[in-house]
């Protein structure tokens, strides 16, 4: 509090944990040849590439150039941040049938096809040898892999 952006990337720098130190390190350094502070704001955003990252770096920008209060405005970021995490873990762990499901259902024709292998090997080497069966067995490596697929896609939900 009471210090300017400038002298707070500072601050962090000095006293901060690396790698967000160094990244603001570059950042004041950018700063210091003459590259004007929104051009280094936008080179910190593509070498970081965190979606956090460029909201607070929208938010500084915005509050420079219309000299809004920055200390309200990165409390309110950080409390959306914080309740995006909440709801990408609420998220993981509601998913998380799904995904143990896809990885069951994926894996349960090799083991079946292991097991007959095991037992009953006068069966199922006959069935491997044939052209039928190398069918039956690409067919099934082509359905599995688009059940997989298909289990991804409904479970992945962006936030």
């Amino acid at each position: 509090a009471g210090f300017s952006i400038t002298q707070a990337f500072e601050t962090v720098v000095a006293n901060g944990e690396n790698p967000i130190a160094q990244e603001f390190e570059v950042f004041l350094q950018q700063m210091r040849v003459g590259i004007s502070f929104s051009d280094a704001l936008k080179n910190l955003e593509r070498r970081v590439g965190s979606e956090d990252l460029e909201l607070v770096c929208s938010a500084m920008e915005i509050a420079r150039r219309t000299g809004g209060n920055l200390t309200e405005i990165f409390e309110k970021i950080s409390l959306t941040i914080r309740e995006r995490m909440r709801i990408e873990r609420r998220v993981m762990t509601l998913t998380a049938q799904g995904r143990l499901q896809g990885v069951i259902v994926g894996a349960m024709p090799l083991v079946v096809a292991l097991t007959m292998i095991a037992f009953r090997p006068e069966m199922m080497l006959p069935y491997l040898r044939s052209p039928g069966g190398m069918s039956a067995i690409a067919a099934v490596i082509v359905l599995v892999t688009l059940g997989a697929l298909m289990i991804r896609k409904i479970i992945r939900i962006d936030v």
